[in-house]
């Protein structure tokens, strides 16, 4: 009957539901059942459909078993979990042990992983992101440059392969109404910006196209940041205006809290008022502070784009080879923009890290196999009453499980306390970046935890469950087994040994490279040198006479105060990242083609600039108060521009013009009177440029760069410098105030980073594999306890014992190096274009890291190695 067949299930489900196979007892059942019907005399329809309402009831039983099943199951994992616990509570030194490992490398990993995740692989706030590409032009003189407005028109005409195309423009405001003054950053953009990027303002609205047009009413957007510091968060800021330049902005909304573009902004403005008020920016020649981004149309890919824009480029070039020859066009995925100068960096850390937690995780398979050793008894007795191994790997993975969970705990801990140190180590590019502890790392953590708990577990609970019963059983382990278990553990500290070389010797690289960095000459004395900004008010200073007046009138207070050494003016100071560039033709010199001109880096200085930077004046004389409008039109070229283009003459006496020969407009001649050292003005890990000094009363800006040297620390003089611009002008702001050593510092901030983590990361897997390497010989000291006491006690020296042990050591050590330095010669190539005049296989620092390896080795070697010769040998020889 069917009632007795259920209740057999159930009898079956209560005695084992994991090995009960219902599906097979149904289909069993049911023939039974068909063939007690046909014999009855019943048709074949009649005994079917009988069946059919008996079987009605089956899916209820079914959801028994699964019920039960995963009930049982969940009951099984809660004891396997309480006796994890109460096994790891048993034994606190290895529970330490391993939950201390543990959190290293879980803890350097999330760090790590917090930090690629928000700088490479956190969705952008933009719609379709991806489809997004920034545009640059590019010239085989200087690479890649700022977009020229009019060539943008020209793009945003001629383009097929994107479907929207806008400009950005870098461009800072005087802050007006406010105590004290201020300069904030900012962005003339398209209107259409916001909308192709699929980014709505969070209050107000978005540009229309008609503000897009020169001469329209000028509006704003403000950025959260600035809308929260400035207007305290308040709604009613939308309508209100905003002084900026002595313009008055309308504020037409506030953007998203997320939205960013490729530099810091406080405020965007409509282009079109960006065009109305710069002079330059229908000059074709103009290259200043802008890039397109663009919208791929759908269908349409990167390479397609590319070739479309070369084609566009190369036309624009025919059509004006006056300012376009040789102009081609770069285009980058604008996640790359935001972290592409960072990437191959944070990159290199992850996969260390990743190193790291490989270690960890060997080192606690080996506190795993040694506590297999010890428990092979135990494991013998329950195979022997019958426990199957499967039962029992699953009870042993369980409590690697329990130990990687608090591991994981802890590590996540030290994680977010790691994310602050980090931050205050990471470059000010990534100063946008959103870096935290959130719902992806942790699911990334949790997925490490699993990883861990397979990766340092698994093999160790597959080699305890070996079926050696017998031998288990009389003593504990088996000899062939134990040699097995001594092998197996020697592999992985080799492994260890292996993996902390290589990052040993990515951090000797770092180390080197940044030695040579930081021994870079500059070109000037950076010492004792301060250097601040400031961009002159238009209304107040519209004409030259008056920006002229007010330079003179800094220079004069700031030289008298006490403690100034000296001061001068700049429009370009080194490491700042400013740049004003231009051809320049020479008189009398023959060149191929436009693209042939010199393309230096001009420079407007006051008298004393030379001196107070430091420069070397090699041959002819600096600039002087003489040197004024009035006076012939001098100039002063560096080493470089001496030496590529008057190679063979004396460039003093030499003349030459801004721009090219035009029959339109007379040349207006410079005469080169001196010639000075070259600078480093883009980091000390890039390449001298041409250069070109002109005096600042020749070539009037309203943008200069104070440099002033002091006798002490230049930082005390801050305060008393500010004063002194007040007094000249008290709604004046000053900004980008920093010591020439900070901005030297800045330029070398990922190197630095690389090193501080690097090595941080190479000595915390140094003393991880040292663990591992004194972890495995300690467990074969005492392994060989029996046959130490005999040897001793036979007259052998203990000097011999000593050797005896530390050549097995050596051999661990010995193999894991090597095979660490193979795995480094290539690796080491990954992080090549990271290192700054050091070679990847750079053959000293490879041996450098392969002795510091060695000599920590056998230093972990010796400790158990002096342990044993300390056992009196009659105690060794009663060890069994």
């Amino acid at each position: 009957m069917l009632s007795d067949f259920l209740f057999r299930i159930r009898s079956l489900l209560r005695r084992d539901a994991a090995e009960l196979d219902l599906d097979d007892e149904l289909a069993f059942h049911r023939d039974e059942q068909l063939g007690k019907y046909l014999k009855s005399g019943l048709t074949r329809e009649e005994a079917l459909r009988r069946i059919r309402i008996e079987f009605g009831a089956i899916d209820q039983v079914k959801e028994e078993c699964r019920e039960a099943r995963g009930v049982r199951l969940l009951e099984e994992l809660m004891k396997d979990v309480r006796y994890a616990l109460r096994g790891l509570r048993k034994a606190p030194l290895f529970t330490a042990v391993g939950v201390v490992t543990l959190t290293l490398g879980i803890g350097a990993t999330t760090t790590m992983f917090s930090v690629l995740y928000g700088v490479l692989l956190r969705p952008l706030p933009y719609q379709d992101a991806p489809r997004l590409i920034v545009l640059n032009e590019t010239t085989p003189k200087v690479g890649n440059v700022s977009v020229s407005y009019p060539n943008f028109l020209d793009w945003r005409t001629q383009t097929l392969t994107f479907s929207q195309m806008a400009a950005v423009g870098d461009v800072s405001f005087n802050l007006g109404g406010i105590d004290p003054p201020e300069n904030i950053s900012g962005a003339a953009v398209s209107s259409s910006l916001l909308s192709m990027m699929g980014v709505r303002p969070l209050i107000g609205r978005d540009f229309k196209a008609s503000e897009d047009s020169e001469g329209t009413a000028p509006v704003a957007l403000l950025s959260y940041r600035f809308w929260q510091s400035h207007f305290g968060g308040e709604r009613n800021a939308v309508g209100r205006s905003l002084s900026l330049d002595d313009r008055s902005f309308t504020i037409v909304g506030v953007l998203p809290p997320d939205f960013r573009l490729t530099g810091k902004t406080d405020v965007i403005e409509p282009i079109g008022v960006w065009a109305t008020n710069e002079p330059e920016a229908h000059n074709r020649g103009n290259h200043g502070d802008m890039v397109a981004i663009g919208r791929m149309a759908k269908g349409a890919t990167l390479a397609q784009a590319r070739a479309e824009m070369e084609g566009i480029a190369a036309r624009l070039a025919k059509a004006y080879p006056a300012t376009n020859d040789q102009f081609g066009v770069v285009l980058r995925p604008i996640r790359d923009v935001f972290s592409g100068d960072v990437r191959p960096a944070i990159l290199a850390l992850f996969a260390a890290v990743i190193f790291v937690l490989l270690i960890s995780c060997a080192n606690v398979a080996n506190l795993f196999l040694l506590r297999g050793a010890g428990r092979s008894r135990e494991v013998a007795l329950r195979m022997a009453v019958g426990a199957s191994r499967v039962r029992i790997v699953r009870q042993l993975v369980t409590e690697s499980f329990v130990l990687a969970t608090i591991g994981g705990f802890w590590g996540v801990a030290s994680g977010v306390a790691g994310l602050r140190g980090v931050a205050r180590l990471l470059p000010r590019s990534l100063a946008q970046e959103t870096i935290d502890l959130n719902g992806v790392v942790l699911l990334f953590v949790s997925a490490v935890i699993v990883f861990c708990t397979f990766l340092f577990g698994l093999a160790p609970a597959l080699r305890a469950t070996k079926p050696d019963v017998q031998s288990g059983l009389r003593d504990g382990s088996g000899g062939g087994e134990r040699r097995k278990q001594a092998r197996f553990g020697q592999a992985l500290a080799a492994a260890e040994i292996s993996l902390a070389l290589v990052l040993l010797i990515g951090a000797g690289l770092t180390i080197k490279s940044l030695s040579r960095l930081l021994s870079v000459d500059p070109g000037f004395r950076p010492e004792r040198l301060i250097t601040m900004q400031m961009s002159l008010r238009i209304s107040a200073y519209g004409a030259d006479p008056d920006i002229l007046n007010f330079w003179d009138r800094v220079l004069d207070g700031v030289r008298t105060l006490p403690g100034v050494e000296a001061a001068a003016l700049g429009t370009v100071v080194p490491f700042t990242g400013d740049h004003s560039r231009t051809d320049i033709t020479v008189e009398n010199m023959e060149l191929p083609t436009l693209g042939a001109f010199p393309h230096p880096d001009i420079h407007s200085v006051s008298p004393g600039y030379v001196s107070t930077l430091g420069l070397h004046l090699g041959r002819g004389r600096t600039f002087t108060d003489a040197d004024n409008g009035k006076a012939p039109r001098v100039a002063m070229i560096n080493s470089m521009l001496a030496r590529r283009y008057f190679a063979k003459e004396d460039p003093i006496g030499k003349r030459f013009i801004f721009g090219h020969p035009s029959p339109k407009n007379p040349p207006r001649w410079f005469t080169i009177v001196g010639v000075v050292s070259d600078t480093k003005l883009y980091g000390l890990a890039n390449p001298a440029r041409l250069e070109a000094y002109v005096p600042f009363r020749q070539s009037v800006s309203g943008e200069m760069s104070l440099v002033v040297r002091s006798a002490r620390d230049p930082r005390a003089l801050i305060s008393s410098i500010r004063a002194a611009i007040s007094a000249v002008d008290k709604e004046q702001p000053v900004f980008g105030v920093a010591t020439m050593q900070e901005l030297i510092g800045g330029s070398v901030e990922t190197p630095r980073t690389i090193l501080i983590l690097l090595g941080l990361f190479g000595a915390l897997a140094l003393v991880l594999a040292a663990v591992g390497v004194y972890g495995v010989i300690s467990y074969s000291v005492a392994q060989r306890s029996h046959e130490i006491g005999i040897r001793m006690a036979l007259g052998a020296h203990p000097r011999a014992v000593l050797t005896t042990i530390l050549v097995r050591g050596a051999k661990i050590a010995s193999a894991g190096a090597l095979i660490g330095a193979i795995a480094s010669l290539g690796l080491t190539r990954l992080m090549a274009n990271l290192l700054f005049s050091v070679g990847a296989n750079d053959p000293l620092t490879f041996a450098a890291a392969g002795i510091l390896m060695m000599l920590v080795a056998m230093f972990a070697c010796y400790i158990p190695a002096r342990r044993a010769l300390r056992v009196d040998p009659m105690v060794a020889l009663r060890h069994e």
